[in-house]
């Protein structure tokens, strides 16, 4: 009997048809894997793919192990994203920013937004959580280092993967120099 007929056949067929469905599970199942045990009663939580082991504690993203700060599979964007054709054309004018500074004295971020080319639209939001030094230098300096490579390149995320790397070494070099001459 195939997984979806066993689950469809355990959630119509009633309490009954639960226990003996369990019962078969857990006597067929072979000891290297385990299961999670579903309760029949109404009253006790049942268990899902949202809550697999039944402990009334829903899966979070941090349960999938994912979180090793890569992201292995590409990017998949439409072409009009990539290679910069938006539709529909979107006027700057219509634009617009709000910002919320929560508990600190003063907001640290910047935003920034553009129209590159005729095709190519930037909008940029920069984190200043840990100061607004490396905010403000990607708000200076961003804009013009996409202007410089986009004749270079067609690949609006190569655009962007070249832009960030230039403008983190450049950063990197200026507050160098900043720490050095205090």
């Amino acid at each position: 009997m195939s997984t979806t007929a066993l689950i469809t056949l355990v959630r119509g067929g009633g309490n009954q048809v639960r226990r003996r469905v369990l019962l078969s599970s857990r006597l067929l199942q072979d000891d290297r894997w385990v299961m999670p045990a579903c309760h029949s009663s109404t009253s006790e939580s049942r268990c899902s793919r949202f809550d697999p082991d039944g402990s009334g504690h829903p899966t979070t993203w941090d349960n999938f192990g994912i979180w090793d700060n890569q992201i292995d599979e590409p990017i998949l964007l439409p072409p009009s994203i990539k290679y910069g054709k938006p539709i529909p054309k979107i006027s700057l004018e219509n634009v617009g920013c709000t910002s919320h500074i929560g508990k600190r004295k003063e907001n640290e971020d910047r935003f920034d937004f553009a129209q590159l080319t005729e095709e190519v639209l930037y909008f940029a939001v920069y984190d200043g959580h840990g100061g607004p030094a490396a905010a403000d230098f990607c708000h200076t300096h961003m804009e013009k280092c996409i202007m410089d490579l986009l004749p270079k390149e067609k690949n609006l995320e190569t655009v962007l993967t070249l832009a960030f790397l230039e403008i983190d070494k450049a950063f990197s070099s200026h507050a160098h120099l900043s720490t050095d001459s205090k």
